[in-house]
């Protein structure tokens, strides 16, 4: 229908689920590489400090070549920084992120992806209390540093991070056993969120979600998140894996 194509691009700006992971593990292992003085240890550390994290290290294992390739940006990030643009290994790990990760998110069983909306919005209520900006910027591109949490927020974004490596998990063996999950259109999705709760007005400012407000971008994403929880149990899979 006509109004068909908006929801992707709301879904697109809020889907927030594997970007703040991506964000995490370039922050991670860009301090470990560009403070380490020897090219090859601070390669294998920056490695081993990024297979350390939720999610990074089965992604590694589970996609041929992507640790090879890791090392490759990595080094060649090491040898010449990028000066505009993101670094080379958040442009891998973001097309990790778009080729396998967001597939798999899709495919998770719906328990686990309302486990990573939970998760999610505990660190985001906390969020809006401590830093309404890391709130927003969570909301919009992922937060891209998590040393700038407070210990309670480093504590709630690595229980985010592990939710979304379990559903990753579950979504993975669901795409090896080509187990279907129901496929739900755009519209049906936007009539599901409709019945929990959002509005008209706020469908607009998903769509307007990078020229918000903190405070505004920060409630918005928490409605989003919770939307799904007011659904009954057999109904709230979809919109969860979608959000």
């Amino acid at each position: 229908g006509r109004g068909a194509p908006t929801w992707p691009r709301m879904r697109n700006a809020a889907i927030g689920l594997v970007i703040a992971a991506v964000g995490a593990t370039a922050a991670v292992y860009g301090f470990v590489a560009f403070k380490a003085r020897d090219d090859d240890s601070a390669v294998d550390q920056a490695l081993a400090e990024a297979r350390a994290l939720p999610l990074v290290g089965p992604v590694l294992d589970d996609v041929p070549g992507a640790e090879a390739r890791l090392r490759t940006a990595l080094q060649e990030e090491l040898r010449s920084p990028t000066t505009q643009g993101p670094p080379r290994p958040l442009v891998l790990m973001s097309e990790l992120r778009a080729t396998y990760i967001v597939p798999a998110m899709k495919a998770a069983d719906a328990n686990d992806a309302m486990a990573v909306l939970s998760a999610r919005n505990t660190l985001m209520r906390h969020l809006r209390v401590t830093d309404v900006v890391i709130c927003r910027e969570l909301a919009v591109t992922g937060i891209q540093g998590g040393d700038r949490l407070d210990s309670v927020g480093q504590k709630l974004m690595r229980d985010m991070l592990a939710a979304i490596e379990k559903a990753y998990r579950s979504g993975r063996a669901a795409l090896a056993g080509k187990t279907e999950r129901p496929v739900t259109a755009d519209a049906e999705v936007r009539k599901e969120l409709t019945e929990a709760g959002l509005t008209a007005g706020d469908f607009d400012k998903l769509q307007r979600l990078a020229r918000l407000t903190s405070d505004e971008a920060c409630e918005l994403a928490i409605r989003l998140n919770e939307a799904p929880s007011k659904l009954p149990a057999d109904r709230s899979g979809a919109p969860a894996r979608d959000v």
